[in-house]
């Protein structure tokens, strides 16, 4: 099968999108599908693959990290006609997605879509309009993009519901994101003791670890609390931020501020491919965010065998399986705290639900995740751009 593909979010950007993008156009390609992505131009980039098409950006003063891609780029008109795809799959319903769905309409092509990201969680970003006008404008938008699509994704019952009461009818399939099986070289407990000893972190100090971006939806202000509350009960305990963002320097300040801050680590941002053993070398894996569409970063910590204790809301708590591989709890400090401290003083627990980690990993791989998606492709190209069954 030959697929269009179209991101708004992709290398060097580092987040969920790009990972979930990057995962499924790797597993499409192994099994011999033609794959060709489209994403935005970044000057300093340079694609290991001449099978990324990058189409003129701007960068602006919002968003320096995210540039906005031009929604007309003709030239792509002679590329994407040389392609002839059987689907295009678009992962944004924004600039880039308003070229894949114009293409797609142009050229009588069915237009799936994934649906990454609860965007009413986000008006914070366009700062300089009244929240009002945003809730507003995803009001239209959402429905007008999505209602387009011969069928949708979503990683959630979180994000579906979120489509079905902006009015969205397309056929929505709930597809979590695949995560692959880390190697056990990298999460054996010699490469744990590595992983701890780049921060002077000791063999048997409990350590909590969050991994994403250090932004204000994410609410990391609730991990450091909850940790801080833990910090004189464990006097050795570490919690280990990684990750960089809008608001990395406001939690710093924040961390400074709470008892046990000496033993708060902001470690940066990490490449993607240096984390399994950082997921294993934790004892907890700590989220709060409620903004999300799935637990993208729970499962990569499930599938190094560290368990999740995860906020109530949002997509991420669907990625947990309660008292199996995790906990979830109220995004509350009183409530988070006393999660963490529940575990850690049950280490029989603790390496039980590790090793239930490591069983239920196997049902979300990017293999399971591949198949599904292959399948609505299959169902989409049944059906004709304006909705209607094609003709036998």
């Amino acid at each position: 099968m030959r697929i269009g593909m179209f991101s708004e979010c992709y290398e060097p950007v580092r987040n969920g999108v790009t990972t979930s993008v990057h995962t499924l156009v790797q597993h499409l390609r192994r099994r011999g599908h033609h794959v060709i992505l489209v994403a935005p131009h970044y000057a300093s980039h340079r694609d290991q693959t001449p099978f990324v098409l990058r189409v003129p950006s701007l960068q602006t003063w919002i968003n320096k990290d995210y540039p906005v891609a031009y929604p007309f780029y003709p030239r792509l008109r002679k590329q994407f006609g040389r392609l002839a795809p059987h689907i295009v799959h678009s992962h944004n319903p924004f600039f880039v997605g308003l070229l894949a769905a114009r293409l797609a309409h142009q050229h009588g092509i069915p237009l799936v879509s994934t649906y990454h990201t609860l965007y009413s969680h986000y008006a914070h970003y366009l700062f300089f309009l009244p929240d009002a006008a945003v809730q507003g404008l995803l009001k239209w938008w959402i429905p007008d993009y999505y209602n387009r699509c011969a069928h949708v994704i979503v990683p959630s019952a979180v994000a579906e519901a979120s489509l079905r009461e902006y009015g969205v009818r397309s056929p929505i399939t709930i597809v979590p994101t695949g995560v692959p099986l880390p190697d056990p070289a990298l999460t054996n407990d010699e490469a744990k003791r590595a992983a701890r000893a780049q921060w002077d972190i000791p063999d048997g100090c409990p350590l909590l670890l969050y991994v994403g971006r250090i932004a204000q939806e994410k609410n990391v202000e609730l991990v450091l609390d909850a940790f801080s509350d833990c910090a004189a009960t464990w006097p050795d305990a570490r919690l280990l931020v990684v990750g960089g963002g809008p608001h990395l320097d406001a939690c710093r300040k924040h961390a400074a501020s709470l008892q046990g801050a000496e033993r708060i680590i902001f470690a940066g941002p990490m490449a993607h491919d240096e984390l399994p053993p950082v997921y294993a070398a934790a004892d907890l894996f700590v989220f709060a965010s409620t903004t999300e569409t799935q637990g993208l970063v729970m499962a990569e910590a499930r599938a190094a065998g560290t368990p999740c204790i995860v906020a109530r809301g949002g997509g991420a708590s669907e990625t947990i399986t309660e008292g199996q591989d995790g906990l979830i709890v109220p995004p509350e400090r009183d409530a988070f705290s006393a999660a963490i401290m529940s575990l850690l003083e049950a280490p029989s627990r603790l390496d039980a639900m590790r090793r239930e980690c490591r069983e239920l990993a196997h049902r979300f791989t990017p293999e399971a995740m591949t198949d599904a998606i292959v399948g609505v492709y299959m169902k989409a190209t049944t059906i004709k751009p304006d909705g209607l069954p094609k003709d036998r």
